[in-house]
């Protein structure tokens, strides 16, 4: 292997392994708070069809 190839290799391996490390860095610190930040009451509340807290979907079963 030449200079040229092995150059273009490392910077190959290098570009991948900062991609992959940096992916699992940003999945890895994604710490969502499960709280809601809105009042609390669920049926008034602009966000309810997308909310996945165990208030929210009780809420939701009610209505139907």
């Amino acid at each position: 292997m030449n200079r040229k190839e092995f150059i273009k290799k490392a910077f190959r391996i290098g570009i991948l392994g900062g991609l992959t490390g940096g992916t699992l860095f940003l999945v890895t610190k994604n710490r969502i708070d499960y709280t809601c930040s809105v009042d609390g009451v669920c049926k008034s509340c602009s966000l309810l069809s997308s909310c996945d807290l165990e208030k929210a979907k009780e809420s939701k079963k009610d209505e139907r």
